[in-house]
């Protein structure tokens, strides 16, 4: 019985086994764009809704209501989430269990949520952290997008009440407005 040899190193098309384990996962990403059971959910899932375009031919367009924040988006702001994440793919123990969370799956398996949310579920599961609670990071990171430039960023924390502003630096600026929506979604 021969060694198993790895498909990376010097004279593969892999320089080391993380380039390796990216184009796996890309490969099986790719079945998954048209996977059967993906794309029966979002058929069954879809629904006329007022076009949100106003300048749009049609009064209505096809739509979904999000399964995460019970909004409505247009079909091109879905996203087919799996409730039990894929998990990793970094080493060859992982294959098996990647592919079967991935591609194993039936319409139970899975929710249609809009791309806010499963950018909040990414990070929720990325950083073991509730989705609420990446919600509010999503949030006040793009709140730090908006507000540019750390005066005004102080400032405004100030202007809503957050003591000690104008001594927060860097990470602590976001920390404090993400305690600011946890304290306002707490009083509502």
């Amino acid at each position: 019985m021969s060694k198993l040899k790895n498909p990376w190193g010097e004279g593969t098309a892999w320089k080391n086994d993380k380039a390796f384990f990216t184009y796996l996962r890309g490969c099986l990403r790719l079945a998954w764009k048209r996977h059967p059971t993906k794309l029966k959910v979002l058929k069954e899932k879809r629904k006329q809704i007022r076009n949100p375009n106003p300048k749009g031919n049609k009064p209505t367009v096809f739509g979904f209501e999000c399964e995460m924040c019970h909004k409505e988006f247009v079909l091109k702001e879905a996203q087919v989430d799996h409730i039990n994440p894929a998990g990793s793919l970094q080493c060859k123990g992982d294959i098996q269990g990647f592919v079967e969370r991935l591609l194993w799956v039936t319409e139970e398996d899975l929710r249609l949520v809009c791309k806010g949310c499963n950018s909040a579920l990414a990070l929720a599961d990325k950083t073991g952290v509730s989705y609420e609670e990446a919600i509010r990071e999503k949030e006040a990171i793009e709140w730090l997008k908006i507000n540019k430039g750390v005066k005004k960023q102080r400032d405004i924390l100030e202007a809503l009440g957050v003591v000690d502003a104008q001594s927060l630096k860097g990470k602590d600026i976001r920390k404090a407005y993400v305690e600011y929506l946890k304290s306002k979604q707490g009083n509502q």
